[in-house]
């Protein structure tokens, strides 16, 4: 039985940005996630909790099961992104997708650029990267 109980089957994935008000624009208009909460964490909360040195606040957004918590600091964070084997620690999130290349499409239509192409990893099985406004690797998996 595992440490940890937990009460749904996925977990939540806190991102760091820069700017707050941009990456909700990215992952709410472009990417389509409908904002579910939105929150503000004092200095003294964050102190107590041992998550932060300052304020912050966030976004969260409902992508499947998942929800997608986009937090902003009151520090000034270095910037994350990169590539896959870029630094240990979380570096991608992946998305899965009815369908690749209409997503890539989709994400063309709205100004995003891939990172690469379109690839096939295993038969039947491609991937597509791109990045969010701060640099995060994003993943869609799926059929072409």
């Amino acid at each position: 039985m595992p440490l940890i109980k937990m009460t749904k089957g996925s977990i939540d994935i806190g991102i760091v940005v820069k700017d707050l008000d941009r990456a909700a624009k990215f992952y709410g208009e472009v990417l389509g996630f409908p904002q579910v909460r939105e929150l503000e964490v004092s200095k003294e909360k964050a102190a107590q909790a041992g998550c932060a040195s300052g304020r912050f606040r966030f976004k969260a957004f409902q992508a499947g099961e998942v929800q997608l918590k986009l937090a902003q600091a009151d520090a000034n964070p270095a910037p994350g992104g990169g590539k896959v084997d870029g630094a240990t620690g979380y570096r991608y999130i992946t998305f899965m997708v009815e369908s690749v290349g209409e997503t890539l499409k989709s994400l063309q239509a709205a100004g995003v650029k891939p990172a690469g192409e379109i690839t096939e990893v295993v038969p039947g099985r491609f991937i597509l990267f791109f990045q969010d406004p701060d640099g995060n690797m994003l993943e869609c998996v799926g059929p072409k």
